[in-house]
């Protein structure tokens, strides 16, 4: 990540190579001249808690490589058969994102597979909402049914 250029705001917390930092009360920009330093916007991680769909998980999973709690040696080409199924499952529907995101794998810049996979949540949303409609319905005709 050498060249990166960090623009924060007051008061955001960011992690590098593995320590939570905090801005102070101005906005900040910061140059990170250290080749492979691992950066997250703390804004930008997904808890353990909230990884309940395929595109989160696979987000999840650079995520770990990002931070440091995943061995980049042993994942990455986890990540990479992740988000080619996930090409495979959202075909055109997110073409442009998932493609940045194998790409960005691909090269290890991973804090732009998480950018890339983050654009993928609304449509992945959309799609499970339309598949929970008709769950929806046949309840409403169910309990009609009943009374």
């Amino acid at each position: 990540m050498a060249g990166l250029i960090l623009n924060i705001k007051p008061g955001e917390r960011f992690l590098v190579n593995g320590v939570v930092m905090q801005n102070g009360s101005k906005r900040a920009q910061m140059r990170v001249e250290t080749e492979n330093a691992n950066i997250l916007r703390l804004s930008d991680a997904l808890h353990p808690d909230d990884v309940n769909t395929p595109v989160k998980r696979v987000y999840y999973v650079a995520q770990l490589i990002l931070t440091g709690d995943s061995d980049q040696a042993e994942t990455k080409d986890s990540l990479i058969r992740s988000i080619k199924d996930l090409q495979n499952v959202f075909r055109e529907l997110a073409e442009i994102p998932l493609s940045k995101a194998l790409t960005a794998a691909e090269n290890e810049r991973y804090y732009s597979v998480l950018c890339s996979l983050k654009n993928v949540f609304p449509i992945e949303e959309k799609l499970l909402n339309l598949n929970r409609k008709p769950d929806i319905m046949q309840a409403d005709e169910k309990i009609r049914e009943v009374a």
